[in-house]
């Protein structure tokens, strides 16, 4: 979520199609809705004009909005005008699933929906209760991008796979030291980001949520957590508590990396694309920390965003030929890049790589390369789990002010996380 903006664009306009009159009239009329940057809409809007222009009989209208998207979306459900076709990413996936706002998809696949070109399992993970309700776009996971330069000039070798959490404080406190800028830190304060403590608790085998829909850790868990972040911003390695609390996890613009305060950030691996349209600095991507020898992987695999039908949609076949063109075309491809992610199709993959950017062209080598480095996807969370990252930036920042102890500020969270589910 980067702004707070509605863009309604009607893409069917009669002058730039071949049809108009009686054929416009009769043409299936979609709804399209989606959140994200300026570079996102411009991706789906060119798409969706290709698509009108091989389809006259269909009309498509996007929608993108920002900061409201769920309320929004919701809202629409409950008033039974939702778009025929939404996004929703993992968090949001089975709660409004378990709502009943998305149709299963069982029946249109094969055809017209093809996910035969998906990897093993791929499908599973827009999954809830054994039936499939999405068609993820793409693939990502977590990634640590930082400033390639900030660490050169400091002689502070990099993040990598093999770096411990302990490792990677220490070398942000070094690099601090090293760069001797004023206002300027080695890491975020990552302390109230939901996704990477869950990367953490995987590494201790637990998680955030357990399959019959309860908490995974307790209050020892958070204390921990924010514990390790209290001592990393005490020894200077991490950005203070007043830039931490304008820094909303994964906001590309107001990330300290981003605003040039930090020289990494721990946020999810298609990121990397939009990052480095923001920002001069040349960026690189590697895994979150490691949880040390005999650890558990903490990363997995997940769908960056999907597309579900509304139930009550009036051309539920018209949705899904759209979204099997959005997956599975070439030319379709081509024009999303990895913006949403690393293509499910191998054949896709293959038809985007010759035109990537060397930035765009690092993030499939990533998803590549942690291939076995990766744990099982976790189970659907549970319903009203979506607000679980509010209530873990509001502990995370009443503990880095010092407004609350750090067991006070883990148990708030516990049972705060209580109450939602």
């Amino acid at each position: 979520m980067h702004r707070r903006s509605v863009l309604k664009t009607a893409l069917g306009l009669a002058g730039a199609l071949p049809f108009a009159g009686m054929a416009r009239a009769e043409a299936a009329r979609l709804r399209v809705t989606w959140w994200g940057g300026d570079d996102r809409a411009r991706r789906t809007q060119e798409l969706m004009k290709l698509y009108q222009q091989r389809n006259a009989e269909v009309e498509l209208l996007g929608e993108v909005s920002n900061a409201e998207y769920f309320t929004k979306l919701a809202t629409q459900i409950v008033g039974g005008n939702a778009p025929d076709i939404f996004q929703l990413e993992p968090n949001s996936f089975a709660d409004f699933v378990r709502r009943g706002s998305a149709l299963d998809l069982g029946g249109l696949m094969p055809s017209p929906i093809d996910a035969s070109g998906f990897g093993s399992g791929m499908l599973d993970l827009c999954s809830v209760d054994g039936k499939v309700w999405g068609i993820p776009h793409a693939l990502n996971s977590f990634g640590l991008m930082y400033d390639k330069d900030a660490f050169a000039k400091a002689n502070v070798p990099p993040p990598d796979d093999k770096t411990s959490w302990d490792d990677y404080a220490d070398r942000m406190v070094a690099l601090t030291k090293a760069a001797g800028r004023d206002q300027y830190w080695g890491s975020c304060d990552a302390s109230g980001y939901s996704y990477a403590f869950q990367v953490w608790l995987r590494q201790r085998g637990r998680d955030l949520f357990t399959a019959d829909q309860k908490l995974d850790f307790g209050k020892d868990d958070a204390a921990e957590w924010f514990a390790y972040w209290d001592r990393l911003r005490q020894r200077g390695g991490c950005v203070p508590a007043d830039i931490a609390a304008t820094s909303p996890d994964s906001t590309i613009n107001l990330m300290p990396l981003i605003q040039g305060k930090a020289a990494t950030s721990l946020a999810f691996s298609n990121q990397i694309v939009g990052m480095q349209a923001t920002t001069q600095v040349p960026l690189a991507v590697t895994m979150f920390p490691n949880g040390g020898p005999g650890a558990k992987p903490g990363q997995f695999y997940r769908p960056a965003t999907s597309w579900s039908i509304f139930t009550r949609s009036k051309n539920p076949e018209a949705a899904a030929r759209f979204i099997n063109f959005f997956v599975n075309d070439p030319e379709a491809g081509k024009i999303l890049g990895v913006e949403r992610g690393v293509p499910m199709s191998a054949a896709m993959r293959a038809a985007i790589l010759p035109t990537l950017k060397p930035v765009e062209r690092a993030q499939v080598d990533y998803i590549d390369a942690i291939a076995d480095k990766v744990g099982p996807y976790p189970p659907p969370p549970p319903k009203g789990s979506q607000q679980f990252g509010r209530l873990m930036k509001r502990a995370a920042d009443a503990v880095a002010f010092g407004s609350v102890s750090i067991a006070d500020g883990a148990a708030s969270l516990v049972e705060d996380a209580n109450g939602i589910l």
